[in-house]
Order: C-alpha cells, then sequence, then structure tokens
C-alpha cells in the first residue's frame, strides 16, 4: 500500500497544479462513464488539447493498474477504466487523497492565490486541514502572497467566515498576469518570449477554450506586424487580452475608471482600434465586451505602443481636409493651431478610419460622451459648428460620438496652447461650493481652469501632478505640496484673499495669468449681437413646440430659410442640447440661415428635453459668415448657462430690458 500511495503522489503531484486537477478530473470521468471515452471527448470536457490528453493517460496509466482496476485503451474506440465498484471506488479514494498531500510551498501558494483570484473565500483553519499542514504553516503561505502580489494593505478583506480579495477588476486582472508571468518564468526557467508558447501555457493555466488562444493570437501577430511592436509588447498585450476574455467568459467586467475626466478622453485617439479588435473578438470568442473592456483595451494598446505609430503616405485630399478643420478652429477660438502636427497627426489618424464607419454604417460609440458634453459642452458645440460643411461635401450625418472624438483632439490642442492653469477642487459639499468657487475663480482669474471637482474620498484615484493648484474646502489626510484651503460656504472677502493668494502664486512661479484672447469687441458681430436679440415669455409643452415658436418669426422675416427649422429638429435628434441647469440651447444649420440671430424664450414651466427639464431655451442662429466668430456668442453664454443660480438670477428673474443690457454688458 506504500508503494501505490508513493506512485498515487508521484504521477498525480508531478506537474503544475493545473495539470493535478485536470489528470484528477480524468480520473473522474473515466470512472463514471460506463462507455469508451475519446481524445477528442476528453480533452472538449478538460477544456485541454488532444496532445495534452495523451500526456495525461501516459501519466495515470501507471497509477490505475497498480490497483484492482485496470486502464483499456481500444484504436477506434478510445479509452475506458476496467474494474468492479469497489475497485473503482478506491481508486478516487486514493486519488483525492493523495492529490493533496505534501505540496511544496510554491504549489500550495500558486493554488491559494488561484483560488483568492477566482473569487473564493479561503480559510486558514480548513486550508490547513486539506494541505495535511499546521495553521502557521498557511499564513506563511499567505505573508508569501501578499508579499509577491499585494503588498497594499486594502486588496484582502477577512471576516470569521475567511478571507477574499476585495479590488476591483482591473487590479485582479494585473495580479492575474503577474501571476501567468511568473509560474511560467518558474516552470520553464525564462520569461515568456514566444507566443505560441505562452498561448499553450496559459490555455492550460486558466482552462481556457483552444479557440481563445488561436484567435486572440492571430489578433496579436495582426497588430504587432501593422504597428511593428517588439516582442515584449506583443506579450504584454497577448497577456492581458487572455486574461480579460477569461474574465468576462466567468462574467466580470471592468468598472469605470478613476482619475480626471480630461485625462481620460484623451486617451481615446486610438480608441477606434480597440473598438473594431472588440468587435472581431465578440464575433470570434462569442464574447460580449462592455464599454469599459474596450476603453481597458484601448488602454493597453496605449501601453504597449500603438499611440506612438506614424502615419505612412497620406491621400491630399485627407490632409487638406484636416488643414481646412484647424484653420476653422483656429479661426473661432482666436487661436493659431496650424503648428500643432500632434493636433494634425491625432486628426488624420481619427478622420480616415471616421470616413470608412460612416461609409459603411458601422457606428463607434464613445464610452466618456456624457462627461464630454457635460464638462467640455462649449468645445463640444463649436466642433459641431466646424464639421457642419464636411456633413454636407460626404452627404452623411456625423454622429455625436465621432463628434465628442473629434473635439477631445482640438480641446487637447488649446491646453497644450494656452498658459491654462489647472485647479482641483476638493470639496465635501459639491454642487454649491462649486459654482460659487468656479465663478468667483473666473471673475478674477480668467485664465485658470477649473480642471475637475472632486470628493476627498477621490483623491487617490487622481494624478495630483497634473494640476498646478489644489482648492480644498475640507482638511485632507495628506499634505499636497501646493494646496489652498477655503471655508464651505466661502464670504466674498475669503474669495478675494484666495484670488490674491492664487494670483501671487502663479506670479512668484513665472507665470502670466493673460485673458485667452477670445474676446474681440471691434468685430461687427458683436457691435449689432443685442440688436438681433429677440425674447418671447410664453407658456409651451414640448421640446417641438418651444423650437418651432422661436424659428418661425426667423423665417417670416427672413433671416432663415424655411429649410431651417426642420435642420434644428435633425440637430436635436442626433443629440439633446439641454443642460441640467434648466437651459436648452438648440441650433441648426448655418447654410438655412442668412443673419445671425439669437433667440431666447423663458416657459412659465419646466418641459421635458432630453434627459433634462429646462424653462430657458436660446436658439442659436448663426450665417455661415459668423461662422469663424461663433465662440464670441458661445462663450459667455456658456459660462451663464454653467449654474442654475446663474440661470434664474439672469434669465428668470430679470426683465426683458435687463437681459438686453445683459447682452449689451457681455458684448
Amino acid at each position: 500500500m506504500l508503494a501505490f500511495s508513493f506512485l498515487c503522489y508521484t504521477l498525480i503531484i508531478g506537474g503544475d497544479d493545473l495539470s493535478i486537477k485536470n489528470k484528477r478530473k480524468l480520473v473522474e470521468i473515466l470512472v463514471q462513464s460506463e462507455s469508451y471515452e475519446t481524445a477528442d471527448s476528453l480533452a472538449e470536457q478538460l477544456g485541454v488539447s488532444k496532445r495534452t490528453i495523451y500526456a495525461y493517460l501516459d501519466d495515470i496509466e501507471p497509477l490505475i493498474n497498480q490497483t484492482q482496476a485496470l486502464l483499456e485503451k481500444r484504436p477506434g474506440l478510445g479509452t475506458k477504466i476496467m474494474g468492479d465498484v469497489n475497485a473503482k471506488s478506491s481508486l478516487l479514494r486514493s486519488v483525492h487523497k493523495q492529490s493533496s498531500l505534501d505540496f511544496d510551498p510554491q504549489e500550495r501558494q500558486d493554488l491559494l492565490l488561484k483560488e483568492l483570484l477566482n473569487g473564493k473565500r479561503i480559510s486558514y483553519y480548513d486550508l490547513a486541514d486539506r494541505f495535511y499542514v499546521s495553521r502557521s504553516t498557511i499564513v506563511k503561505d499567505m505573508k508569501a502572497i501578499k508579499k509577491q502580489y499585494f503588498p497594499q494593505d486594502n486588496i484582502l478583506s477577512s471576516n470569521n467566515e475567511g478571507t477574499l480579495m476585495a479590488t476591483d477588476e482591473r487590479t485582479l486582472q494585473s495580479i492575474w498576469g503577474r501571476y501567468l508571468t511568473a509560474k511560467y518564468a518558474l516552470v520553464n526557467a525564462h520569461p515568456p518570449v514566444l507566443l505560441d508558447r505562452y498561448g499553450c501555457f496559459i490555455e492550460d493555466e486558466l482552462d481556457l477554450p483552444g479557440s481563445f488562444v488561436k484567435n486572440i493570437l492571430l489578433e496579436i501577430e495582426q497588430i504587432g506586424s501593422v504597428y511593428d511592436l517588439a516582442d515584449y509588447y506583443r506579450i504584454n498585450l497577448f497577456e492581458s487580452l487572455l486574461v480579460m476574455s477569461f474574465r468576462i467568459l466567468k462574467g466580470h467586467h471592468h468598472e469605470k475608471s478613476g482619475g480626471y475626466v480630461f485625462e481620460r478622453v484623451t486617451e481615446l485617439d486610438t480608441y477606434y482600434i480597440a473598438y473594431d479588435l472588440a468587435a472581431r473578438l465578440e464575433s470570434d470568442l462569442d464574447l460580449v465586451y462592455m464599454i469599459e473592456d474596450k476603453v481597458f483595451i484601448n488602454e493597453c494598446l496605449i501601453a504597449n505602443g500603438i499611440k506612438n505609430v506614424k502615419l505612412g503616405d497620406t491621400s491630399e485630399y485627407y490632409t487638406d481636409l484636416v488643414d481646412d478643420l484647424i484653420i476653422k478652429t483656429s479661426h473661432m477660438m482666436n487661436e493659431d493651431l496650424s503648428g500643432d502636427h500632434q493636433l494634425r497627426e491625432g486628426l488624420l489618424h481619427h478622420i480616415i478610419p471616421m470616413c470608412f464607419r460612416l461609409k459603411n454604417g458601422i457606428a463607434l460609440q464613445n464610452p466618456y460622451i456624457h462627461e464630454i458634453k457635460k464638462q467640455y459642452s462649449m468645445m463640444f458645440h463649436l466642433t459641431w459648428y466646424v464639421v457642419v460643411d464636411l456633413e454636407k461635401e460626404w452627404g452623411k450625418r456625423i454622429p455625436v460620438d465621432e463628434i465628442a472624438f473629434l473635439m477631445i483632439h482640438f480641446q487637447s490642442a488649446l491646453e497644450r496652447k494656452r498658459d491654462i492653469k489647472k485647479i482641483l477642487i476638493i470639496s465635501q459639499t459639491g454642487l454649491l461650493t462649486t459654482e460659487i468657487l468656479e465663478r468667483r475663480i473666473k471673475q478674477y482669474l480668467p485664465s485658470v481652469h477649473i480642471y475637475e471637482v472632486i470628493s476627498e474620498e477621490k483623491v487617490e484615484q487622481v494624478d495630483l501632478d497634473k494640476v498646478d493648484l489644489i482648492i480644498s474646502t475640507v482638511s485632507l489626510k495628506f499634505t499636497p505640496s501646493v494646496v489652498l484651503t477655503l471655508s464651505s460656504i466661502p464670504s466674498d472677502g475669503e474669495l478675494k484673499e484666495l484670488a490674491a493668494k492664487m494670483e501671487d502664486y502663479f506670479t512668484n512661479q513665472s507665470h502670466q495669468l493673460n485673458q485667452s484672447g477670445i474676446d474681440d469687441p471691434e468685430h461687427p458681430l458683436i457691435e449689432s449681437l443685442s440688436k438681433r436679440l429677440s425674447i418671447v415669455r410664453g407658456h409651451v409643452q414640448s421640446a417641438k413646440e418651444a423650437m418651432t415658436r422661436l424659428t418661425l418669426p426667423l423665417i417670416d422675416n427672413g433671416s432663415v430659410t424655411e429649410e431651417y427649422l426642420s435642420s434644428v429638429f435633425e440637430r436635436e435628434d442626433m443629440s439633446s442640447t439641454a443642460f441640467e441647469t434648466g437651459i436648452a440651447i438648440p441650433h441648426g444649420n448655418p447654410a438655412y440661415v442668412k443673419e445671425t440671430q439669437v433667440s431666447i424664450l423663458i416657459n412659465d414651466k419646466k418641459i421635458s428635453w432630453g434627459d433634462e427639464r429646462v424653462d430657458v431655451v436660446v436658439l442659436i442662429s448663426v450665417a455661415k459668415a459668423d461662422i469663424s466668430h461663433i465662440s464670441l456668442i458661445i462663450e459667455p453664454l456658456y459660462e451663464v448657462m454653467a449654474s442654475r443660480s446663474d440661470v434664474e438670477r439672469l434669465f428668470i428673474n430679470q426683465s426683458d430690458q435687463s437681459i438686453y443690457r445683459l447682452f449689451a454688458r457681455y458684448h
């Protein structure tokens, strides 16, 4: 019996923990089967290759034949374990017992880590009984695992029922990747260098269907060839996609990532590559990749060298098109962006495949469309004006998701061009304090940009080096290098003092807080805008009725053509122009506008408008001749509409004459 136990231990335990489990499962399948099992059937049940099945059978055959059972192989039929019930039961008991005996520490630690990664709750006492070791040995194993894979204190969660991994999907997949790399290096005495060999290893280690490795391998080889990726990048990308697909197969998806909105959206200039890759994998692997999974794929592509790819020969048509868009944006924003090569190349990278998508009816979803429209609403709407001629030329509506992608490139270029100071606000009270701070800071220091407003709980998720200054209304647990404090409900005196401190700080840092140069009081559009303003107070029941009410007088007086109303409806159908502050700013195609007009409707009650409810509607009708100066109208309007209190103060609670004076003062 001792000899059999030793043989059982040698044959079952010999190998990694996955092969141990598979050999045990193979014995179980053969014991329970009343018929012969083919290698194909066994390979499918275990999720391994036929070659691996043959190797497993060779390993377990001596073990089985040492018992009262017998492993019988018949060509053309398959394999079967022969023996009575007692013989088969004895074989199973021996295999189960011996497969848990005398693991070396590394094997035991690998098994413990995989159970944690698979979401299982483990008990030190149960593990000690299972592996026939002391509880102190399990404690040592866990210390070794923590040291190698997650030295952070917040990865594991323990209670009376046991210990489990409590972390986000991104961190968990990262640990999976580190585990696979370390395990492969341990087994093969070198890190992974060949995709096919690493793929076979991961396939067995994760019990993946063979199609996963095959299809993802083909994708990596194609991407690596097109973008000339180094072998290291190919291995890393291959591993990340396999682990993510394995987790999706188990029903786990990425959550929305933290960090600054601007930092997240500026990573999306390669998103179309990730989107197309995910679409192919969905078809090949029969999986569903959620939006955040696609965002993660995009981040993996960037991290592994895709972002730095240069365009080859590009047709003159596309280069001229991009140059024209840059000129239009430069005029609108009164900033010369023509020398920004990063902007030019980024637009070319996006517009060429965008044209293909539009021609073939392929939709590309922007995962941050809501954040973009909310935080960069002015630039988003200006971008629509930039591409309006392109829509006419192509005979296609450019979806709002694509407009948002294009906006990212223009906004990034402006960030690079202007000396805009980025301010992070850490606030506990939220909206009220935020509105006051933003309004007052812009009043005293126009060149600063409120980069983001976050709660203290989210501070750890962002990179504080990305901002120039921090303003906090709460007592922080850490001490950033540059932080100014403010009470939750600041007085005028505090805000003036804050503005003075900020100005002193930036002056000391040799920064000049100059106006961006957008205002152009000499332009004739500004001189006559107050005369082109109409105000209506009334009672309408719907968004369509409101847009019709404002547009019909413009048609009657010849300011716009009859087609203009349809273009306003079409633009609104593409994407709602309503904001959570209770104001909507619809607009139509400038091709149908003869004279620029601003029409305001102040309703007696809020009406549904997209996902919002509004009671102020500002219809902006801009003639093509005035498009390059549209920011002169939009920018001050967007400053007003950023706050509900400002909307009420400047529209709801004002007389018509006061609103006229307001526009005259702004312009």
